[in-house]
């Protein structure tokens, strides 16, 4: 864990924020939404079924493709500008009751972990199958 030894030091200088060493995994189940900007965090929210704010105040890109309408409930993936847009995308997260994330990661019944599991080894399955052929 290269970064437990900033875990105090990060304490102390945001003191409103948890800050933990524990597996992205561990923390992304008790999670209900992700904000982030450029990170491999989105990629393994989406996979965990957690949605995600892209918060991006200066601008910079939009580097996939996301909802820029931070009242539409249900969507998986927000893009927003602003602090006000943040805000009103969280909540949109928290008023959804079926959030799609079929656009997103492959899932052929939608929001089935399982279904997404054994999806993902067949197909990595066939991969190798295919290539002993």
């Amino acid at each position: 864990m290269s970064h437990a030894h900033l875990k105090k030091e990060m304490e102390i200088l945001f003191p409103t924020l948890k800050f933990t060493c524990d597996k992205i995994s561990k923390v992304l189940k008790k999670s209900f939404v992700t904000i982030s900007f450029s990170s491999t965090a989105i990629e393994d929210s989406l996979c965990s079924f957690t949605p995600v704010v892209l918060f991006d105040p200066q601008k910079r890109y939009k580097h996939c493709i996301a909802e820029m309408n931070p009242k539409s409930r249900n969507k998986a993936l927000y893009y927003v500008h602003n602090e006000e847009d943040l805000f009103q995308a969280i909540n949109s997260v928290k008023k959804s009751s079926n959030i799609f994330y079929d656009q997103y990661i492959f899932v052929s019944n939608k929001n089935k972990k399982q279904v997404y599991e054994t999806n993902i080894a067949n197909n990595i399955k066939k991969i190798f199958d295919d290539k002993d052929n």
